[in-house]
Formats: C-alpha cells, sequence, structure tokens
C-alpha cells in the first residue's frame, strides 16, 4: 500500500514521497511531517502506485483503508483495489463489507434469491425506474 504523498503550496501541488502506509502508523507520519515543518492541511494521499490508483484523500482516510484491507479482509486488498478503480468514495468503501460467495454465477444467483429483501428491492428498483408498473390490475412491464 504504497502511498504517493504530495504537498499543497501557494495553489500548486508537488510530490514529496511515496510511503508505505503498512510500514508506518498514521501518528508516526505525522509526527515525521511535523518534524520536517509541513502541516496537517498541506499535505495529502493522491493514490497508490502499487495498486495503480490514483484517488485523491487524506491521510486519515487512506489509514482507514488501510485497516479496511486490514481488519475486514485479512490482507486482501483487491476488494479495496477494484472498488478504488471504480471511483467508489473511500468513506462507502470503508462502511460497507464484502464477503466472497463463489466464482459461479448460478450459485451467486441462487444465494442472491435466498436474501431476504432481495426481491422486494429488485422490484422497487424495476418500479422507480419505469420498467414495471404496479397497478390496481397488476403488474405491467415494459417492453422496448
Amino acid at each position: 500500500m504504497i502511498a504517493n504523498i504530495r504537498i499543497r503550496d501557494s495553489g500548486q501541488s508537488k510530490l514529496l514521497c511515496q510511503l508505505d502506509l503498512m510500514r508506518f502508523s498514521e501518528e508516526q507520519v505525522r509526527e515525521r511531517m511535523f518534524e520536517r515543518g509541513i502541516r496537517d492541511d498541506t499535505f495529502f494521499v493522491c493514490g497508490f502506485v502499487d495498486w495503480n490508483v490514483d484517488s485523491e484523500m487524506s491521510l486519515t482516510l487512506a489509514y482507514a483503508l488501510k485497516k479496511c484491507v486490514q481488519e475486514l479482509y485479512d490482507g486482501d486488498e483487491s476488494i479495496v483495489v477494484h472498488l478504488l478503480k471504480r471511483h467508489v468514495p473511500v468513506t462507502e468503501i470503508i462502511s460497507h463489507y464484502y464477503h466472497l460467495v463463489s466464482k459461479d454465477e448460478v450459485q451467486t444467483v441462487t444465494y442472491l434469491l435466498k436474501r431476504d429483501n432481495l426481491l422486494k428491492d429488485i422490484l422497487t428498483d424495476y418500479i422507480e425506474r419505469g420498467v414495471l408498473l404496479n397497478t390496481e390490475k397488476g403488474f405491467y412491464v415494459a417492453e422496448k
């Protein structure tokens, strides 16, 4: 989890360093920045080199992602990388937990259909998108 750290200065930003967040705590990084005279509000993470991801975030959010990888996914960063590459907000990534169901599509659909609210959620989505109409006479489906 090698972060590109940049510094804002007079409306410009410049690369400060690449930092392996797995090796240092957030407190250690902040202490080192303070020692070098760099204020908290001037440095930020602008992506992760080893993940090939360019996402701007605060150091705090980057360390929240680290915690997510370590504690939710037992060190497997693939889910977090997948979501970051799809531009999912970091706050959403750290507030959701995903678990592997199966590589097989049929098993995955079977699992989803067994969930309590799935059918209701699907119907609601179709109704909201105008694909399905729920009338007094019954349900109507829009034909393409």
